[in-house]
């Protein structure tokens, strides 16, 4: 793992200038591969076992037609594809689908280049989005979109992450980092560590029935999956972030040291179904 490298925080009026950006656009941007590819697949590591779990007790099975919307580099894609062979199809879409490009994809998975918020992909058994409302400015608008998109008696179901855990954290360094990158994220491309809270009410607005909610919180261990994301996270955030660079170069240090246990922050699964 990289060094922590040396910056100058951010100010008001850098933030500023950048409030109107989108995720991908000067962070997290999909064709800086050498960068984005370990970090995204760390992520996977860390929920995939969770959101399978997820997919499962929906009776997820062959024939199924399914959409992941924001699918990166196709983890959750490709074992749908899996599950739903040799009938079904798995769509998947994100803006850019270059990382997911550079796997060997089942045949009945189809990469869709495509903005979720202007598309019209048709309508689909099961329609998954993970990490991705909580980062998007039009969330609300986006998961009613979402649910346009299921066929009478499909499924949608959406995660994203809540920070119930790292306020409380023990360590100060790592309650000082995951607060900046919390404020950080906020200002530059909104997202929002809170709105997943009420995933269950959200999809009852939203018609949806047969409402069922899941969580998982993992524990930051050294070499464990969590840590290596959030690692990668912060090396790529930590320019823009207001933070001492003493409490920065702790913080990582406590992700790298086998004796320190901690928890990431908590993963909400929720799903509902359009009636018949």
């Amino acid at each position: 793992m990289s060094q922590a490298p040396a910056h100058t925080p951010a100010t008001g009026a850098h933030q500023r200038e950048h409030r109107r950006e989108r995720y991908g656009d000067r962070l997290f941007r999909p064709e800086r591969t050498a960068t984005e590819l370990p970090r995204l697949s760390a992520l996977a590591a860390m929920y995939d076992d969770h959101t399978q779990r997820c997919l499962r007790a929906l009776g997820i099975s062959p024939g199924w037609r399914c959409l992941d919307v924001g699918a990166g580099p196709g983890h959750l894609a490709r074992w749908l594809a899996v599950m739903v062979a040799p009938e079904g199809t798995v769509t998947a879409m994100d803006r850019s689908t270059r990382m997911l490009e550079t796997y060997a994809n089942p045949t009945n998975l189809d990469p869709l280049e495509a903005d979720a918020l202007e598309a019209e992909p048709g309508t689909y058994d099961l329609v998954l989005c993970r990490i991705m409302l909580m980062h998007t400015r039009r969330r609300t608008d986006l998961l009613a979109r979402l649910a346009t998109w299921l066929r009478p008696g499909g499924w949608l179901l959406v995660g994203d992450d809540v920070d119930f855990t790292t306020p409380s954290s023990p360590h100060a360094a790592l309650r000082q980092t995951f607060a900046a990158m919390r404020r950080m994220l906020n200002t530059t491309i909104g997202t929002d560590f809170h709105f997943a809270r009420d995933y269950p009410g959200r999809l009852r607005d939203l018609g949806l029935t047969d409402i069922g909610v899941d969580a998982a919180t993992p524990p930051l261990r050294a070499g464990s999956p969590a840590n290596e994301f959030w690692l990668r996270t912060w090396d790529q955030l930590w320019p823009r972030m207001e933070l001492d660079e003493a409490a920065y170069k702790e913080a990582r240090r406590l992700l790298q040291d086998p004796a320190v246990v901690d928890l990431s922050l908590t993963h909400i699964t929720a799903w509902g179904r359009r009636p018949e």
